[in-house]
């Protein structure tokens, strides 16, 4: 199991308000929607990324591992990635 920065792109919308034209497009150039993550990756495929951000230290007693706080980004969404080692 690997350890995986990513600098993705999260998908947001503005508070619940009515703006005009100009108003949605300047709030559109806001960059603020990048986020930096950390976790264990446990899957990727042609069409996402699964990561853990968290994971147990013990097996269960049918001897599996236990991830949480998951997270599933479209591969699309993903700007910059770095594989972190121990």
């Amino acid at each position: 199991m690997r350890l995986i920065y990513l600098q993705w792109a999260d998908a947001t919308s503005p508070e619940n308000i009515w703006m005009t034209e100009d108003e949605a497009k300047k709030w559109a150039k806001d960059d603020s929607y990048w986020i930096e993550q950390i976790g264990w990756l446990l899957e990727e495929n042609k069409k996402y990324i699964l990561i853990a951000g968290s994971k147990s230290t013990i097996k269960t007693d049918e001897s599996i591992l236990q991830y949480g706080h998951l997270q599933k980004i479209p591969i699309t969404w993903i700007r910059n990635r770095k594989i972190i080692k121990l």
